[in-house]
């Protein structure tokens, strides 16, 4: 039973409530993605790209498959989806490093895809696709905060309201 105090309050949401918005959003993202890159698959074999790739680990001329191009694409979203989970609780700052960690990575990948293609049209478009990957791994990021638990307003610590910014010195 509610007391008088509590039955007009503003109760808080769940965090499982957080946790299943963020983990819906990431599934979201993921498959966008996923989708985007078996688009551009679609392009480069219809305009007769190698799809070959001698990477620097495994076996040199691999053929690129849908597969590849799925489960490349979900895991390192989903993983990093899984450190943002967990860094989003602990501070803001690792929030944000986790995002720029991640962006660097899908940025340095592009790189060793350029060099590893067998095609310009296969390097470019794996460019494109580790691109469309790290861009999503990106905006996920830039919503956890909301998502599981902060709500985006600056802290000055006890309460107290942000400053104003005036323009004077």
């Amino acid at each position: 039973m509610l007391s008088s105090a509590s039955k007009g309050a503003h109760q808080p949401r769940r965090p499982y409530r957080r946790a299943r918005r963020f983990a819906l959003r990431s599934a979201a993202y993921s498959l966008v993605a996923a989708t985007v890159n078996l688009g551009l698959y679609a392009i480069g074999k219809g305009a007769g790209a190698a799809l070959r790739v001698d990477p620097g680990v495994g076996a040199p001329n691999h053929l690129i498959i849908p597969g590849d191009v799925v489960w490349k694409t979900l895991l390192p979203i989903v993983l990093g989806a899984c450190l943002l989970a967990f860094t989003a609780h602990r501070s803001p700052r690792w929030t944000a490093t986790v995002m720029v960690a991640g962006a660097a990575v899908a940025a340095i990948s592009v790189q060793f895809v350029l060099v590893g293609a067998h095609d310009l049209l296969t390097g470019v478009l794996l460019a494109c696709m580790h691109t469309a990957a790290g861009l999503a791994f990106v905006l996920l990021a830039l919503r956890v905060r909301p998502d599981l638990g902060g709500d985006g307003r600056r802290r000055t610590g006890a309460g107290n309201p942000a400053p104003a910014i005036t323009g004077e010195c």
